[in-house]
C-alpha cells in the first residue's frame, strides 16, 4: 500500500534540473574568480545575478508543475534544495582539499538562494493562474 505524499516528484525533479542547468555553472564559475583573484572582478556581479536568475526560473518551474495545491513548498524545496546539494558537495570537496570553508559566505549565498526561491516561486503561482486550464 502506498501513502499518497504531499510533494510532486515530477514537479521538484523539472524545478531542480532547471535550477542545477542555469545556477550551477555562473555559480562555480563566479566562486572560481572570487578564490583566485585578490581584487573581485567586474564578471562577479553579473554572474551572481545569473545564478539568482537560476534559481527564481527554478522556483518557478516547480511551482508552475506542481499538482498538489502547494507551489510555494514545491519552488523553495526545489530550488534551495539544489543549491544546499551544491553547496554539500562543495564543501566535502573543499575539506579533502584542505582549502578554506567560508561559512559567512555560504549563509549569505543561502539567504540570496531562499529569498529567490520564494519570488520564482510566486512568479510561478501567478504564470499558472493565467495560463489556460485544460478541459
Amino acid at each position: 500500500m502506498t501513502t499518497p505524499t504531499r510533494l510532486d516528484h515530477q514537479a521538484l525533479k523539472a524545478g531542480a534540473s532547471v535550477t542545477l542547468m542555469f545556477s550551477i555553472p555562473p555559480t562555480l564559475i563566479a566562486r572560481f574568480v572570487l578564490d583566485t583573484q585578490k581584487n573581485s572582478s567586474a564578471w562577479t556581479p553579473l554572474l551572481t545575478l545569473m545564478a539568482v536568475a537560476g534559481f527564481i526560473i527554478g522556483a518557478g518551474v516547480a511551482a508552475q508543475k506542481q499538482t498538489r495545491l502547494t507551489p510555494l513548498l514545491h519552488g523553495v524545496i526545489a530550488s534551495t534544495g539544489s543549491f544546499l546539494v551544491v553547496q554539500a558537495v562543495l564543501v566535502f570537496v573543499k575539506i579533502l582539499l584542505r582549502s578554506d570553508i567560508r561559512i559567512g559566505r555560504i549563509l549569505t549565498s543561502l539567504s540570496v538562494s531562499l529569498v529567490a526561491s520564494v519570488v520564482g516561486s510566486l512568479l510561478g503561482i501567478f504564470v499558472a493562474r493565467q495560463s489556460p486550464k485544460p478541459q
